[in-house]
């Protein structure tokens, strides 16, 4: 929009102009006449809000915006997120973490933390804008032995799921601890999950989502094509044909065969998708990968899939492989958004490996599994916005550890602060040693080639009624 006509339509809505005598506006206080002109600047601001050329191409442009693939949760979820939203001004948002002290007591060993990571899963689908209503599931396996599963209430938004509302259910769907809510399980909804946890105990999250990108993608005959980084990242892609609304039992044998022994994602034609993992993170960051795949493959259809170029096998393995065994580097983690390198540590002397086999030194560096890095930072959002998840933190953000002094003028002129000047303890050690060893062989060079000679005298104690004979060394000292 051009300023002539933000000023023209200014101007038509009201005149804002003050007249006044040039003589009052001499001798005006410096403070009125600060306020003077705030206010005209603040009915300029006013104005032009409600102008109708203003609004018409605000509208444009976010018209604009959303035709070219924007989407409405990137404005006003975020804006909920960091203090503009409705539900941040009047403090009504509902924490993740509800559950007290003493409660804590009623649930087995890490069941509150697996509570609070997949409540806080919810908020983050929700803050994506990728809920559909009441509808899909997140489920998440408590142990091996007994089969039971965390399940979000049939009936409540992805916003108001909390640590404490989520329900315990067992492999068929019964209840087995209904939560804080008075809401129950869609059975139904179940079905596809308990059918993945029971064909594959290697997973122990499984997610379930209806995106449009992504359904229009599982409509494809072609299916999810190679053509980004995230396609690759994902790693194969099982597809399951679409039979209803699943009511049938008998379709989990199909689910669970058209799964596979090894895929994590699948794809279910007109319906969506399902991402798992052997950890709620991994489940999480297969699942954001997918979605991101296949927004970038609906924007790339406009051209015509004969004109794409699609990725080659042997690079799609090599990038899979890569984000599976965590191999990438600290640099390229932000391309491919996976683990830091993985290292072996000598006990011996704690110096690092790397994979040629060469020594490093320095601390041990922690090793994140699939996925734990991006949750960990999501779930630092989260806690900044006033969620309260909950979450544990393996890395704090802020070193604990006072950095060392390096400058000449900082350190105080002390013996000890000299091996603040020597890179690493070993280092210092031996130069302390050295300095022993020297003034040791000094002392000792001196007393040998001393021209004085020292003899043993006897003499008689005094101060003593009955004195007895010592020996002392005298120094028969000659001039030089």
């Amino acid at each position: 929009m051009k300023m002539e006509e933000v000023d023209q339509a200014v101007n038509g809505v009201e005149n804002i102009n003050i007249d006044e005598d040039d003589h009052e506006k001499n001798y005006r206080p410096p403070d009125i006449d600060a306020d003077v002109r705030d206010m005209e600047r603040r009915k300029r601001v006013e104005a032009m809000m409600a102008s109708r050329i203003f609004k018409e191409e605000l509208e444009r442009i976010v018209e604009h915006h959303s035709r070219d693939g924007g989407t409405i949760f990137s404005s006003q979820n975020l804006s909920d997120i960091f203090g503009s939203g409705s539900r941040m001004k009047t403090g009504a948002i509902i924490p993740i973490n509800d559950i007290k002290g003493p409660e804590s007591l009623f649930y087995i060993k890490g069941e509150k933390m697996l509570r609070c990571k997949l409540a806080a899963l919810y908020r983050l689908v929700d803050l994506h804008g990728w809920t559909q209503s009441i509808y899909n599931h997140i489920t998440v396996r408590i142990n091996q032995d007994q089969e039971h599963f965390l399940i979000n209430p049939f009936g409540l938004l992805y916003h108001e799921v909390t640590a404490s509302s989520l329900v315990k259910v067992d492999m068929q769907g019964n209840i087995v601890d209904p939560g804080s809510s008075n809401f129950s399980v869609n059975v139904a909804g179940f079905m596809l999950h308990s059918a993945i946890h029971q064909a594959r105990p290697d997973v122990k999250c499984v997610i379930h989502m209806h995106l449009p990108s992504v359904v229009a993608v599982s409509a494809m005959k072609c299916g999810l094509l190679p053509l980004s980084q995230e396609a690759c990242i994902i790693g194969p892609v099982s597809y399951h044909p679409f039979e209803g609304i699943l009511v049938d039992a008998g379709e989990r044998v199909r689910i669970a065969e058209n799964m596979g022994p090894k895929n994590k994602v699948m794809l279910l034609r007109n319906h969506g998708f399902v991402a798992c993992g052997e950890t709620i993170e991994e489940a999480w960051v297969l699942a954001y990968h997918t979605v991101l795949a296949c927004e970038a493959q609906m924007k790339m259809l406009p051209i015509g899939i004969d004109n794409l170029i699609t990725i080659s096998e042997e690079a799609i393995q090599r990038t899979a492989e890569a984000v599976r065994a965590g191999v990438a580097s600290k640099g390229e983690s932000a391309d491919i958004q996976a683990t830091s390198i993985s290292q072996s540590v000598d006990e011996s002397d704690h110096s690092l490996r790397d994979e040629s086999g060469a020594q490093k030194s320095g601390k041990r560096e922690k090793k994140w599994r699939v996925g734990e890095m991006e949750f960990e930072a999501y779930m630092r959002m989260l806690d900044n916005a006033g969620y309260r998840t909950g979450y544990m933190y393996r890395q704090p953000v802020v070193k604990n550890e006072v950095p060392r002094q390096k400058l000449d003028i900082e350190v105080p002129p002390s013996v000890s602060s000299f091996g603040y000047q020597i890179e690493g303890e070993e280092a210092y050690r031996d130069l302390i040693k050295k300095l022993l060893e020297g003034k040791k062989s000094s002392e000792r060079a001196k007393w040998i080639n001393s021209p004085n000679v020292y003899q043993k005298v006897e003499v008689l104690e005094t101060g003593t009624q009955d004195p007895k004979k010592i020996t002392k060394v005298e120094t028969i000292m000659f001039p030089n």
